[in-house]
């Protein structure tokens, strides 16, 4: 089981307060009555997810009439297929995934919520073992780089980084793994870098004493990243606007609820199997409570930048708002 978190503010989006009001032809409704009350919705674990994991702990779907049934994803590549064919009525991803593959054609989706914004020093980042020599982002070159996708958010934030340090992204070999299994990777030495995001970071220096090379949502073009959210598809937003509007209000009450550390904290441990005192020391961004076509027309406009998208894509048309009140 996994969950959702959303945030962000600062050079990749703006505040709350620029949120969409009605960029959709599909908008957050009132309560209505219900077109589909089981939902097979992908998640995730990780600190992004907060927010939607938190409302699956407390039951708070069950308040707008909807039944969940979770399943845990090891990336937004790996769900986005699940969307398209109707496995999965909603997903948990990050967004350069659902941006390149709604470039692409192959699924056309509806954005319903943010997640989670990485701000500095909150161990969104490139880490390694101990005794690996590795100190900086100019240590990279030659080195093996684990990622849980290829092409996704992670593959995004370190092109951008290593371009602003005049490294050749092509000088590093990237390999996918799933992020519990990065820790062991880095142990056994057979990757030298992971890139990972709280609780796993957390997981990795405690565990192997694992250092971190480089924020990578510390400064510059990747400041303030928006990384994730949920999205659908047009025809499921279109067919069931009422269920997606209750599915919006459940988030966005998790969304409130994991804008307090403590909730975060007393949630980790069942969530994401941390125990009480590394929960404690994990690093948090923030969780907005709006969807910003804006800050997502930042990230679409990086991915082009750096030729991850063919040709510029147009967000705004793509997000469902987010209704204003969680009741």
């Amino acid at each position: 089981m996994a969950a959702l978190l959303t945030a962000g503010c600062g050079l990749f989006g703006g505040d709350d307060s620029g949120s969409d009001a009605a960029s959709s032809d599909t908008t957050a409704k009132t309560a209505g009555p219900l077109e589909k009350s089981t939902l097979n919705v992908g998640v995730m674990v990780g600190i992004d997810c907060s927010g939607a994991q938190m409302a699956l702990l407390r039951d708070l779907f069950k308040e707008e009439g909807l039944t969940i049934k979770p399943e845990t994803v090891q990336s937004g590549a790996v769900a986005i297929p699940k969307l398209a064919s109707g496995g999965l009525d909603f997903t948990f991803g990050n967004w350069v995934s659902f941006l390149k593959a709604q470039a692409a054609g192959a699924v056309d989706m509806r954005f319903v919520s943010e997640s989670y914004i990485a701000t500095p020093n909150t161990n969104f980042a490139l880490i390694t073992g101990p005794d690996s020599g590795i100190s900086s982002v100019k240590d990279l070159v030659g080195k093996t780089v684990a990622v849980n996708a290829k092409g996704n958010i992670n593959e995004l934030l370190i092109r951008a980084v290593m371009e602003a340090n005049d490294i050749d992204f092509n000088s590093i070999n990237l390999v996918e793994m799933g992020f519990p299994d990065m820790t062991g990777a880095l142990q056994a030495k057979t990757v030298d870098v992971a890139s990972l995001i709280d609780p796993f970071v957390a997981l990795a220096q405690q565990k192997i004493g694992a250092k971190i090379v480089v924020d990578l949502t510390g400064k510059g073009s990747t400041e303030n990243f928006p990384t994730a959210g949920f999205a659908t598809t047009a025809k499921f937003a279109k067919d069931n606007p009422n269920t997606v509007a209750a599915f919006q209000r459940v988030l966005l009450k998790g969304q409130q609820l994991a804008g307090d550390r403590k909730n975060v904290e007393e949630a980790l441990p069942k969530f994401a199997k941390l125990d009480p005192e590394t929960a404690a020391i994990v690093k948090i961004g923030q969780f907005p409570t709006t969807i910003d076509s804006k800050r997502l027309q930042r990230i679409a406009d990086l991915l082009q930048t750096y030729q991850m998208l063919p040709k510029k894509l147009d967000v705004k048309p793509l997000v469902i708002p987010m209704p204003t009140s969680s009741s």
